[in-house]
């Protein structure tokens, strides 16, 4: 006996081949299911790819005007191998290597933001990558990078897929001549280009010290955490640097060993941690919308989770706090953030609203 031909339900025909309908129905599924759907016909991964569509769909899975983190990613300072990069998935776990389709052998993360990845190659170049598309591009380092031996840099990001498809990497590279005088140079998407040195500015030694190696893109500018009176931001739109204050309200009577910089939905945060012979608390400061001043918002004690997991480890060593990696995110169904910590080889969080710890993700020894 043949066999029979399965039956096709003609109104489920006509949708899957009417580009106006489908396009609708597809603005609503998961990205996961996005690519998968790519291979059921041309029409469908034509859609799909189209970077109208990816733009659409971005916009169409916000909440409240901002995009809510499905991952987390531990960035070291050294060039690793793309199979090593440690992921902490939020919502869901894959075991397919995300980083597989990258060519280079070694590559460090330097930032990420809003779904893109901007990482540095041994070979001398940047790459953009996208891990829900597997895809990325290459862009050589500017002229007057740290490449030619006569500067430093230090490289930021900007990409909100919200307000355009484009991106922005923000290059600021200091003169070992010139100790203190910086430049900055701007790379487009749109434009495909660098633009050299579209800003000149100079900070005084003496009186602050800027991380501009740790770039935090909120509210269409490019932040950096300071220890002085004053920090610098970048404005991605109008090109230009201006100042904001970075004292913090005094919470403590002990030293700081360590700022973690971060944001969260709009607003700016600071973690603090102090140098203590048992140190397992760390003051969460919030900086204000108008960018008039910084508030302390709680002090969050990691010892606390402890006692919700006896299995960690923490405050054994003297003036050690056993924890790093402090970072603020969006909680998913709460206008209140999260704070993100790394103890003892486990990923573990803390529910502002909620007031109670949780465990993310246990990344072993």
């Amino acid at each position: 006996m043949g066999m029979k031909t399965p039956m096709i339900n003609p109104a489920a025909e006509k949708i899957a081949y009417n580009h106006d309908l489908l396009t609708q129905i597809l603005l609503r599924l998961p990205t996961k299911s996005l690519i998968k759907f790519k291979s059921v016909s041309k029409l469908w991964r034509f859609i799909i790819s189209d970077p109208d569509f990816c733009l659409s769909h971005t916009r169409h899975h916000h909440r409240n005007g901002f995009l809510s983190p499905t991952a987390l990613l531990l960035k070291g300072d050294r060039f690793s191998p793309p199979s090593e990069f440690s992921i902490v998935p939020l919502k869901h776990y894959s075991k397919v290597p995300f980083f597989h389709y990258i060519p280079d052998s070694h590559v460090k993360i330097l930032q990420s933001c809003n779904g893109l990845l901007l990482c540095e190659s041994y070979r001398q170049s940047y790459l953009i990558c996208n891990p829900t598309t597997k895809k990325f591009r290459r862009i050589y380092c500017p002229s007057n990078s740290a490449y030619n031996f006569i500067s430093k840099c230090f490289v930021s990001f900007a990409f909100d897929p919200l307000t355009s498809p484009d991106y922005k990497i923000i290059c600021i590279w200091e003169s070992y001549r010139e100790p203190c005088k910086f430049n900055l140079d701007l790379y487009s998407s749109k434009t495909g280009s660098w633009d050299l040195c579209i800003v000149s500015f100079e900070v005084d030694e003496d009186e602050q010290e800027i991380e501009l190696n740790n770039g935090v893109f909120c509210n269409g500018r490019i932040h950096w955490c300071g220890y002085g009176e004053e920090s610098l931001y970048f404005d991605v739109e109008k090109e230009c640097l201006e100042t904001m204050p970075m004292a913090l309200p005094s919470r403590m009577d002990a030293p700081e060993t360590c700022r973690y910089f971060s944001e969260s939905r709009g607003v700016l945060y600071v973690a603090v941690t102090y140098c203590m012979s048992v140190c397992l608390e760390f003051d969460v400061f919030e900086m204000a919308r108008d960018y008039s001043e910084w508030n302390w918002k709680k002090r969050v004690n990691v010892g606390d989770a402890v006692k919700a997991f006896p299995e960690l480890e923490l405050g054994c060593i003297e003036y050690y706090p056993g924890f790093s990696g402090v970072c603020i995110i969006g909680s998913e169904k709460q206008e209140e953030p999260m704070v993100v910590v790394w103890a003892d080889g486990k990923i573990i969080s803390f529910d502002f609203r909620q007031g109670a710890w949780k465990m993310l993700y246990d990344l072993g020894p």
